[in-house]
């Protein structure tokens, strides 16, 4: 009965579980839209075609507002005023290093948030133009020329420093990463061990119970 009684358990708690379906980002869905809507206009982008003109200069339209949102951020973080005692924490993690939390200043937090994106733009913003040069890809160009403005701006930085968002509830310093679409995989996959490890603790409880039960009759 006690072996039942667990199995049970066991059954329960994994139903209690399931996780959820992840809910993509609004920025992944606007892109999928466009990756429809580009792959059914099915547009011209030969070599020498008007297509790949305007999508030459789509790319670099929204490189340039890209880069001038960056300029605004740190325009606008630069300005910010210093107040030593008002902190937050942060988690630092680093290649071959433990993790380790410190306390920072609002500024200096936000500053390394735009460090962080304008390294990850900058990348990209040298790679994708690379390969679309060596190799001629033009799909990559579409990508980036969404994504990049998309992304940076419905980032919590920008929506604090541009869009004037108060940095409360979903805002609030610090900020997480964001998203990516291998973070709604992650989860489904990390809730079940989690929800199933007290269950199978109690199933062996349970079956511990019974062999000292046993052992006593035998006696």
């Amino acid at each position: 009965r006690q072996r039942q009684l667990g199995c049970a358990r066991a059954g329960a708690a994994g139903e209690d579980a399931a996780p959820e379906m992840p809910t993509p980002p609004k920025s992944q869905i606007v892109l999928m839209v466009v990756m429809m809507g580009w792959k059914y206009l099915d547009v011209d982008v030969g070599p020498g075609t008007p297509g790949l003109l305007y999508l030459r200069l789509f790319y670099g339209a929204g490189m340039v507002l890209t880069v001038c949102c960056f300029g605004a951020l740190y325009l606008k973080i630069s300005a910010m005023p210093v107040d030593p005692k008002t902190k937050v924490k942060v988690t630092i993690e680093e290649p071959m290093k433990p993790k380790r939390t410190e306390e920072i200043t609002l500024p200096e937090h936000d500053m390394r948030e735009w460090k962080k994106m304008l390294t990850q733009s900058a990348a990209s913003m040298v790679l994708i133009p690379l390969m679309h040069y060596k190799w001629e890809y033009t799909i990559p160009l579409v990508i980036q020329g969404v994504s990049g403005p998309l992304m940076l701006l419905s980032h919590s930085l920008s929506q604090v420093h541009l869009f004037g968002q108060p940095a409360e509830g979903a805002l609030a310093r610090p900020w997480k990463p964001p998203p990516t679409p291998f973070d709604g995989l992650k989860k489904a996959f990390e809730e079940p061990e989690a929800a199933a490890a007290p269950a199978e603790q109690a199933a062996g409880d349970a079956g511990g119970d019974a062999k000292k039960g046993s052992s006593k009759k035998k006696k």
